[in-house]
């Protein structure tokens, strides 16, 4: 995808969040369809297709909304919550390592944490990339994205 066409998205999102701002607060199924599953397409997660997203995969320690995958294996979950709401990182982080997955990306559509569980390091420390669509500039979230980015 073109880098203007990946700007203009994230500006179209920046102004989905304010139009529906108080929908999204209440409907994580909505943000999902109308902030998350469009920057993930963009970003090159075909999200129609399981060999590279699958959604609500069961695993052993729980139930990553998103499993994203690369060559059949899982690379990274993600939590996603309605806008303004929060993930409970340390069970997210947990299916991660019980899973032997290496990334775990956390957003409500608006704000994005990418944390590598690898790092043997306290929580905070973990986050290796986040941006704000909300309160960013788009080219600097463009810039931010690109950390999970599916060549």
């Amino acid at each position: 995808m073109a880098l203007d066409v990946l700007v203009s998205l994230v500006n179209e999102l920046k102004q989905r969040i304010q139009r529906h701002h108080d929908l999204l607060q209440k409907n994580e199924t909505l943000t999902r369809y109308v902030l998350i599953d469009p920057l993930l397409r963009a970003l090159g997660w075909d999200t129609e297709n399981p060999n590279y997203v699958q959604p609500e995969t069961t695993t052993q320690a729980g139930r990553p909304d998103y499993t994203l995958m690369q060559d059949g294996r899982k690379v990274a979950f993600i939590g996603a919550k309605a806008l303004g709401k929060q993930e409970d990182l340390v069970q997210q982080v947990s299916y991660c390592v019980s899973e032997g997955v290496r990334y775990f990306i956390a957003t409500d559509g608006s704000r994005w944490e990418v944390y590598d569980t690898n790092i043997q390091k306290p929580l905070p420390e973990k986050r290796v990339a986040e941006w704000d669509i909300a309160s960013m500039d788009a080219g600097e979230v463009v810039r931010r994205a690109f950390s999970i980015f599916r060549p």
